[in-house]
């Protein structure tokens, strides 16, 4: 008996695309998280910025969106714990402002209008920022998830930023 084991490899881009891809990983806190999500998600070998700013805006949205529903299980399954619960719902409310932003962009995008894309994400990390320094690791269902997502929006500020002409760099986060 033989047994054949098929595996779909992922997409990976030429040097061009790799180069940029490292380039924008290389301004987050997670160099392999951030290249592993763009490889993941190449539509083809040659992938410009623009295509690298679409997935970065798209990942995040949908881990933005999938990390609110995460938080409001979390709520509800906390009984007990006001201080908690009060602390889950500062991260709800702020994931909830990142989905907002997100959507807003990704329009702006469609549109063209890349200016608009880097000021509504800019702004975004310090939401990400804010969960996690209120749970302070109490909740470790978001430890890994917070540290991704500051990830993404990073990946989608530096691509936004370039694609708008320039690498900026977004002043340091404030919590509140």
């Amino acid at each position: 008996m033989t047994v054949l084991f098929l595996s779909i490899p992922r997409s990976v881009g030429d040097g061009a695309t790799q180069a940029r891809i490292d380039d924008i990983c290389r301004e987050t806190d997670d160099f392999n998280y951030c290249r592993g999500v763009f490889n993941g998600h190449l539509p083809g070998d040659v992938v410009d910025v623009r295509g690298l700013t679409q997935i970065a805006l798209r990942q995040t949205l949908i881990y933005a969106s999938d990390t609110q529903i995460l938080i409001r299980r979390l709520e509800a399954s906390r009984n007990g714990s006001t201080e908690l619960h009060n602390l889950l719902k500062i991260c709800e409310v702020g994931y909830g402002i990142i989905v907002d932003e997100f959507g807003t962009a990704s329009l702006d995008f469609a549109k063209g209008d890349y200016g608009s894309v880097v000021f509504e994400v800019e702004k975004c990390e310090r939401y990400v920022t804010d969960c996690i320094l209120v749970l302070a690791g109490r909740v470790p269902e978001m430890k890994v998830r917070n540290l991704q997502a500051k990830v993404l929006v990073r990946m989608s500020f530096v691509s936004s930023s370039e694609l708008n002409g320039g690498r900026r760099h977004a002043s340091p986060p404030i919590a509140i």
